[in-house]
């Protein structure tokens, strides 16, 4: 069994310090063989931001596979956001914008959807999914993860974020992906991609921004288990202790992903 604790939208800058202590100690009990982060670093992609967010980096308690949001992008250097938009990325944390991490079990591969040329909203191309596709190609029988910032498919009544998702959703499916790990929305979100039923969005809350919109700064668990996953959802109480309060199990059958037991967070 692979558990991958998934962490999104820290927003360095922005940011809740009293929570890094207590988000740290929840992470480590969990004993994870992968943190993932979906974007949004920073706040204002400053340096000092990158600084403080490559910190906390190294010092989470596993393997981590980081990509990056539209937060990440400098938004008032309009010169830099268009010749060179990730070189406080390359300069400040020095990781890659299309990671990818394996290991006997599962296989997780992240892609940058952060669109340089618009503020919030992302994009995925058939490039991407091309990627993909090549990344998954000697998967073999182990698990297919992907990780982006804007989620392919958001709750009922949210804009689109991800420009091209509809179109991809296709090709995702046939390079086996089973699980997208997004963020961008502030909000945690688990349903079946309706054009692409195989694939399930797993989309995480902010674990440390004060932007919380309403779902608290929280995160998730995933237990990658025989045909399916579990979904444990951490939230940070009143007295900032991140605690387990919801558990959602599903199964990947023939027409796609049911549920099995629980409630969604």
């Amino acid at each position: 069994m692979t558990r991958i604790v998934h962490l999104s939208d820290p927003h360095f800058g922005a940011h809740s310090p009293a929570l890094l202590r207590p988000l740290a100690g929840a992470v480590a009990a969990l004993a994870p063989d992968l943190v993932v982060v979906s974007g949004d670093l920073t706040q204002r992609a400053r340096r000092g931001q990158f600084a403080a967010a490559a910190e906390w980096l190294r010092g989470l308690p596993a393997p981590v596979l980081v990509v990056a949001g539209n937060h990440d992008l400098p938004l008032g250097n309009l010169w830099l956001r268009l010749a060179d938009p990730w070189r406080r990325w390359r300069q400040g944390v020095g990781l890659p914008l299309t990671p990818l991490w394996q290991s006997e079990a599962a296989v997780v591969v992240g892609l940058n959807t952060a669109n340089p040329r618009a503020w919030k909203n992302g994009r995925i191309t058939g490039g991407d999914v091309a990627h993909v596709a090549q990344a998954f190609r000697d998967a073999g029988a182990r698990r297919r993860v992907l990780v982006m910032h804007h989620p392919m498919q958001g709750p009922r009544g949210e804009p689109e974020a991800l420009a091209g998702a509809e179109a991809a959703a296709a090709g995702l499916a046939a390079a086996g992906v089973e699980l997208v790990l997004s963020g961008h929305l502030h909000a945690t979100y688990v349903t079946p991609l309706a054009d692409a039923p195989s694939v399930l969005s797993v989309q995480a809350g902010t674990c440390l921004s004060h932007r919380v919109r309403g779902d608290g700064n929280a995160f998730n668990l995933l237990r990658l288990v025989a045909g399916g996953v579990v979904i444990t959802h951490h939230r940070a109480g009143a007295d900032g202790v991140f605690s387990a309060d919801a558990d959602l199990a599903l199964a990947r059958g023939p027409e796609g992903w049911v549920r099995v037991s629980g409630t969604a967070p």
